[in-house]
């Protein structure tokens, strides 16, 4: 494993700090595991613009056309604050 220094404001490490405490963790793996989630939606956000730029949305439009108009079944239907 490797360290890097880092220079936190105050009232943002006591915030931290607290978070670790109320998470019952150290504050090294409270900080490590929030970088590692930013890591992985940073991750997530760069496949997702990769998928979209792939997007062919004439592709997409013949796609939907195969779909049969069917009702749905038992249990799929929509709900009112769905629609």
């Amino acid at each position: 494993m490797s360290s890097y220094p880092l220079s936190l404001p105050s009232d943002l490490l006591e915030e931290i700090r607290q978070l670790a405490a109320d998470s019952g963790v150290s504050l090294d793996q409270w900080l490590v595991a929030a970088i590692a989630e930013k890591v992985g939606a940073a991750r997530t956000e760069r496949l997702l613009r990769r998928y979209a730029e792939k997007f062919d949305e004439e592709q997409f439009a013949q796609l939907l056309a195969r779909v049969p108009d069917v009702d749905p079944l038992p249990g799929d239907e929509p709900n009112s604050a769905q629609v």
